[in-house]
């Protein structure tokens, strides 16, 4: 894989999105926040350049964006998605342009599979989560707040997040 702007701004936030989406089914508004921001900034430095296959692919990701965001609204209310897995979708459709569709389908795929493999799913969310209560232990500086997959209540649902990290970082790597 070749490193882009893109790909250098989105693996690291993927990876915590997996990571806090596994322990806490958690998405970050700042992180989503974040990376709409440094869109815009990456949109418009682009934009300077004059290149016109790149301005198409940026429309092309504004308007995926919008629909993404309007079918996860309906998704949210029906309460089949999380709010931040629909606004994680749309700011990912900004930064993949031209590739929004190949993204889409890919983490539909990836979340399919996850259903499929929900207790092997779950069994990693619980090795995850006291890995880090060990490296909590071991830092005992740390406040880290105890992961939901160690609660008395089995966690409920799909942790999204990670389907939509293979989606994306399936587009990064196929077009670098």
């Amino acid at each position: 894989m070749a490193f882009s702007l893109p790909s250098i701004i989105l693996l690291p936030a993927l990876a915590w999105v997996v990571v806090s989406d596994l322990l806490y089914r958690r998405i970050s508004n700042r992180l989503v926040l974040a990376l709409l921001l440094m869109w815009a900034i990456y949109a418009g430095w682009t934009l300077m350049q004059g290149n016109a296959a790149m301005r198409s692919s940026l429309l092309t990701g504004v308007l995926a964006s919008a629909g993404v965001l309007v079918a996860g609204y309906c998704l949210f209310a029906m309460r089949w998605m999380g709010a931040g897995d629909a606004k994680l979708m749309a700011v990912l459709c900004l930064w993949l342009g031209e590739h929004t569709f190949v993204f889409l389908i890919v983490t539909a795929l990836a979340g399919g599979v996850m259903a499929l493999a929900l207790p092997l799913l779950r069994a990693l969310e619980r090795a995850l989560a006291l890995s880090l209560v060990r490296l909590n232990v071991w830092l005992s500086g740390l406040v880290i707040p105890t992961p939901h997959a160690l609660g008395e209540e089995p966690m409920q649902g799909i942790p999204y997040g990670l389907a939509i990290a293979c989606g994306a970082i399936f587009v990064l790597w196929s077009n670098s």
